[in-house]
């Protein structure tokens, strides 16, 4: 039981830094400035990986490769670990394998929880700084599902649609990331 906790722990933990470590990513390629309280969250939680790997991966003019291979060197521990505590076998090919699924899974999440912090945004605080910028960040998600949905009752459905369309998503992945099969 004590295990079981730890593991779910340990899940957490790297859930929202591999997601943290995505966001940024997304973040420098949008563009957006590093001084909204979002992008300082996620530069101030990662910053301690993301800087020594800048010494080896060079940041682009859109792209900072250190911040994803970070979230892929993140998603590689994670996808040892699960693999061990699952007790399913461990080799060179389902790992990395595994690892692609897990950030695909953080990549998946984290469009999930964008949309619904920006809905309850939306209702709560349209003037908000942060939702300006959580407006840019859903906006490639949602703008085109929203130009295909019709409103009903001048109520924009596009964030259920993404919504749905996601947790379909995470039902496939969420077991491929876990290697249950790759066996």
């Amino acid at each position: 039981m004590f295990a079981n906790f730890v593991a779910f722990l340990f899940n957490m933990v790297t859930t929202f830094i591999g997601c943290l470590l995505l966001l940024r990513t997304y973040i420098f390629y949008q563009r957006l400035s590093i001084f909204d309280p979002v992008a300082r969250l996620s530069w101030a939680c990662t910053n301690w990986l993301v800087v020594p790997l800048s010494q080896v991966f060079r940041p682009t003019q859109r792209w900072e490769p250190a911040s994803i291979a970070g979230a892929y060197i993140m998603a590689l521990v994670v996808a040892l670990v699960m693999r061990e505590v699952h007790g399913l076998p461990v080799d060179l090919i389902m790992v990395p394998l595994c690892a692609v699924f897990v950030a695909i899974r953080w990549l998946l999440e984290l469009v999930l929880w964008g949309t619904i912090i920006f809905v309850i945004l939306s209702w709560v605080q349209p003037t908000s700084p942060s939702y300006a910028m959580l407006w840019r960040l859903t906006n490639p998600f949602l703008g085109p599902v929203s130009r295909m949905v019709p409103r009903i009752a001048n109520i924009d459905f596009s964030p259920v649609v993404v919504f749905l369309v996601v947790n379909c998503l995470l039902y496939w992945v969420a077991p491929l990331s876990q290697g249950y099969l790759f066996m």
